[in-house]
């Protein structure tokens, strides 16, 4: 089931979603049409709200991990000693240059 439709090309699933709008827009009465409409709409909103709330929660995971990840002192002692070492050079350079003149 799943392969069959989802599988389809996008003109032939939205094709068949129009031709069974139509097929039963003259089969059912309005009243008929307007229940279906709305159940299908449920239908439809139910998987789109729980799809949601899904990857709702899958962003707030990528949050909390991206948060853990910046609270690594690894990296920041690194950093902090590279910079370190950068001042260090960048002190040894001026006063190269202070001899030099």
């Amino acid at each position: 089931m799943k392969e069959l439709f989802f599988g389809m090309n996008p003109y032939t699933f939205t094709g068949s979603a129009v031709i069974i709008g139509l097929y039963l827009n003259n089969e059912l009465t309005p009243e008929e049409q307007n229940s279906i409409g709305n159940w299908l709409q449920l239908i439809g909103l139910t998987v789109q709200t729980y799809a949601s709330q899904v990857a709702n929660l899958e962003s707030e995971k990528q949050k909390a991990k991206k948060n853990t990840d910046c609270n690594d002192t690894t990296d920041l002692d690194t950093l902090s000693k590279v910079i370190d070492k950068i001042q260090e050079e960048l002190d040894y350079l001026k006063e190269c240059q202070k001899n030099v003149l």
